[in-house]
């Protein structure tokens, strides 16, 4: 950052270079004085005062010179304020770290911490613990036909269906391009089976206009939960796989449907598996009754 002008004011211009000079010539000399590589893993916070400058001035001073991801912390505030900005930014930070920035659900570095936080749990206290995957129908032949601004509208759309669908405690997260999972804490498969039923239906209701075009999309689902494996099994590796495994029969299918992993089993073990209270919806959903 600048030292300040003895008189007079320096022109914004050149206040923009000597900001992002001064910086880049300190990063270099740590780095080489410390034998560090200038683009390691790990990173250290500069941080120098700026005297005379106010929050609303930087904020318009750094969007007209594209320095808007340098963080700015008022110190000339009543300190309650400033520390609620701080806290603020920090919210702001933690936020973008934790979710996809083109849906607004969580992303996969959230995913797997939550997962597994969520895995250990509910082994520890014997609660069952389902999971969602899904997939996009033919998700590829949209981005070739409309561009891959359309394709984003329709994973934009699918984020906020699956908001708006689970609870506080659940988590959505897009875990690959066109690929979302739902972990559903203290539920059971059946209930998983539900809530995707109902999540699809929802969505593949939604219409989409692009220019000229008019389209419907929709998705298909694979549910397991930690229940349904075997005692010897039952672990977050295990769980995805199963997960996995059932989408994978959920495009076997012919798409656009909800598929419980194990479904064949249970069939044949119905009678000690199922909750009574589910039976009904379980079984005319797979067709058996």
């Amino acid at each position: 950052m600048p030292t300040e002008p003895k008189e007079g004011r320096q022109p914004e211009n050149d206040i923009s270079e000597n900001l992002v000079a001064d910086l880049t010539r300190v990063a270099r000399i740590v780095c080489t004085d410390l034998g560090l590589p200038p683009d390691g893993a790990e990173a250290l916070a500069l941080v120098r005062v700026i005297r005379g400058v106010r929050s609303r001035d930087w904020a318009a001073f750094a969007s007209a010179h594209g320095l808007e991801n340098w963080l700015c912390i008022p110190l000339c505030q009543e300190l309650g304020e400033s520390v609620s900005q701080l806290l603020a930014i920090q919210e702001t930070l933690a936020f973008q770290r934790d979710h996809d920035p083109l849906t607004g659900v969580g992303n996969r570095g959230y995913f797997n911490r939550r997962f597994e936080s969520e895995v250990r749990r509910a082994l520890r206290s014997r609660t069952d613990l389902s999971i969602i995957y899904i997939d996009l129908d033919n998700f590829k032949s949209i981005n070739d036909a409309y561009g891959h601004s359309c394709g984003d509208m329709v994973l934009q759309r699918l984020g906020k269906v699956l908001q708006t669908s689970i609870r506080h405690y659940d988590l959505a997260a897009r875990i690959g391009g066109e690929e979302f999972a739902v972990i559903l804490p203290s539920t059971t498969c059946w209930s998983g089976v539900l809530l995707g039923t109902r999540i699809l239906e929802a969505f593949s209701k939604e219409v989409f206009t692009w220019e000229d075009a008019v389209f419907s999309m929709t998705f298909s689902g694979g549910v397991s939960s930690l229940a349904l494996l075997d005692e010897d099994r039952r672990d977050g590796v295990e769980l995805l796989k199963s997960a996995d495994a059932a989408l994978y029969q959920a495009k076997r299918k012919g798409k656009n449907n909800i598929t419980l992993a194990d479904s064949d089993r249970l069939a044949k073990d119905r009678e000690t598996l199922v909750q009574a209270q589910e039976k009904q919806f379980l079984f005319s959903s797979m067709g058996l009754e």
